[in-house]
């Protein structure tokens, strides 16, 4: 026998006794990735990284050596739960306040992976033959007038049965995780992004109809815009009823960065006593974004009506 001859069995076995381990060194060079230019190049190397390695230490993790999938079913395995690992990863972030970056994104993912990665050649050791009381029990019911080929066709038979189950907790875990991700980010409060404006009222907060009394009423707000450029805006507000009405004329400004603007809407009686709604809109000017196509544009609103009147008197 060569040397050659020899090695092979001896690789081939380090990698498949330690391949979550391997996987995970793998993950782990994604640093090194980040080193390469942005472009195509980039992208090529770090797409399958990122695509595979999460969602086959799970598989590694859900599976037993015999009953785990093969091929493109594998791979095809591998890419939905790294999905679902990266989906979850972001909520995490969010839930966290962290803000959501390529960093951020792959220390979360490269605990993920390393717990996984643990887990699953925690199994690995465990499966070996000759351990534990699995090992003992197949020994047990072993049949002496049986040949170790038939023995392998009979156990290679009952883990291809037991593979649809384990599937299908597999995909029944990972849906869970997702929805339950989904839920905790809707029920917790958002980090606001880099670079946010945002127009809100002040004061009081606004619930229901407010009471504007025959003299009118003075409503505050206020705009913050933590980005990095000045900005031109520009403000309006209007009646919204049965017809749309100018409430003020439209103002144009410009904020630096870091600023705060605060203005102030005197809201006069509604007329007949009716519910109106007043909508205040700020818009900014030579700005187009690039999902919608238009000025980016921001908008408060309140329902406003006279106590001293009733609705009936509404046409």
């Amino acid at each position: 026998m060569t040397g050659d001859r020899r090695v092979q069995p001896w690789i081939k076995l380090l990698w498949l006794s330690t391949w979550p381990l391997w996987a995970l060194l793998v993950f782990v060079s994604l640093a090194v990735v980040r080193l390469v230019p942005e472009g195509y190049t980039r992208t090529a190397l770090a797409a399958p990284i990122l695509l595979i390695v999460p969602g086959s230490l799970m598989l590694g993790v859900a599976f037993k050596q015999h009953s785990r999938p093969r091929g493109i079913v594998f791979v095809c395995y591998a890419v939905l739960l790294s999905t679902v690992w990266s989906a979850i990863a972001t909520l995490a972030l969010y839930i966290d306040g962290v803000l959501i970056t390529a960093e951020s994104t792959y220390w979360c993912l490269l605990a993920i992976s390393a717990v996984l990665a643990i887990m699953a050649e925690v199994r690995l050791l465990l499966g070996r033959p000759g351990r534990g009381r699995r090992a003992a029990r197949r020994l047990e019911a072993a049949d002496p007038d049986q040949s170790d080929a038939e023995a392998t066709d009979l156990e290679t038979s009952t883990a291809a049965r037991g593979s649809g189950y384990y599937s299908m907790v597999a995909v029944v875990a990972g849906a869970s995780l997702l929805a339950g991700g989904l839920y905790a980010y809707d029920r917790s409060p958002h980090p606001a992004p880099t670079g946010y404006t945002w127009i809100a009222w002040t004061g009081s907060p606004v619930e229901g109809d407010l009471a504007i009394g025959s003299s009118g009423e003075k409503l505050t707000f206020q705009i913050v815009h933590h980005q990095s450029n000045t900005t031109t805006f520009k403000l309006s507000a209007a009646w919204l009823g049965s017809h749309s009405t100018p409430l003020a004329g439209p103002l144009t400004f410009s904020i630096g960065p870091n600023q705060t603007f605060r203005g102030a809407l005197f809201v006069p009686p509604p007329r007949n006593g009716c519910t109106y709604r007043i909508v205040v809109t700020l818009t900014a000017v030579q700005q187009i974004d690039p999902l919608t196509k238009k000025a980016p544009a921001w908008s408060i609103n309140a329902d406003v009506h006279d106590p001293s009147k009733s609705t009936k008197m509404c046409k």
